[in-house]
């Protein structure tokens, strides 16, 4: 199989999910349909990254501008939920009676709501452009020669065993820059690794063993101990916002909370 006809299957099955994830969340307010819909989006985004050398530029340039405005959309929405159901929570069922977590479980949820409001309008216009152009790329991109003719020579048994080592190497240097209290270089090395850990996903058919399933479960390992560390870092942002002061460490915690995966 091309390279350029793998990316076509792959960028219609992202496409069509994020689809219904979109319409899933203007049906209903579930947290788990935000969670969904970003992990749907990280995958398109690995894809479009990995098959990047074989896509015309104009193309791969706004697929990847239109794919990091979907998911800066529902980037706040989810910080919220985890802080309500991973910080709050266990918190108030540890102590049901504190009005203190009590009144800020209720700040909490009010400003989920108003923050949940502004990702729905955006998503909604999403809804009507960029993503009928993103159908539209594939379809052009399939039946143009020109395309063809300059990804005719990359297969992809050969093509995604070199991508998989260069986002590993470019992993290996995030995690030797990564230090523990830097927090914004600990969340650029988090994402190289979920970007790694998609293509692997997305890649795994044709991948020699040891850049599938044993790099994946390693990069899955990983990904909870750094998830830990930067939600904690989200977790006392969105307390110091709920309190209305500022956390000794909020600056730091701000940064690599705003970069969005």
């Amino acid at each position: 199989m091309r390279a350029l006809d793998a990316f076509i299957a792959l960028g219609d099955e992202g496409l069509v999910a994020i689809a219904d994830l979109l319409d899933a969340l203007h049906r209903r307010d579930h947290p788990d349909d935000v969670h969904e819909l970003r992990v749907a989006v990280r995958h398109l985004r690995a894809v479009c990254w990995a098959f990047g050398p074989v896509l015309p530029r104009t193309m791969r340039a706004r697929w990847q501008a239109c794919l990091r405005q979907l998911a800066r959309a529902a980037s706040e929405v989810r910080d919220w939920d985890v802080f309500i159901a991973e910080t709050l929570q266990p918190a108030l069922d540890l102590q049901p009676e504190d009005p203190v977590l009590a009144a800020v479980r209720d700040v909490a949820v009010t400003r989920r709501h108003a923050v949940r409001e502004t990702m729905v309008a955006q998503l909604a216009e999403y809804q009507r452009w960029p993503l009928p152009v993103l159908h539209r790329d594939l379809t052009h991109l399939g039946g143009n020669p020109r395309s063809a003719r300059a990804a005719a020579r990359a297969r992809l048994g050969e093509f995604a065993p070199r991508r998989v080592s260069r986002a590993d190497k470019r992993v290996r240097a995030l995690a030797r820059a990564a230090k523990p209290g830097d927090l914004e270089r600990v969340h650029r090395y988090r994402i190289g690794s979920k970007r790694l850990r998609y293509v692997i996903e997305s890649l795994m058919p044709v991948l020699p063993k040891r850049q599938g399933k044993r790099l994946h479960r390693k990069l899955v390992r990983r990904q909870r101990k750094l998830g830990n560390l930067v939600d904690g870092a989200v977790a006392r942002r969105l307390m110091a916002q709920c309190l209305d002061m500022a956390a000794a460490d909020a600056p730091a915690a701000d940064r690599s909370a705003t970069i969005s995966p």
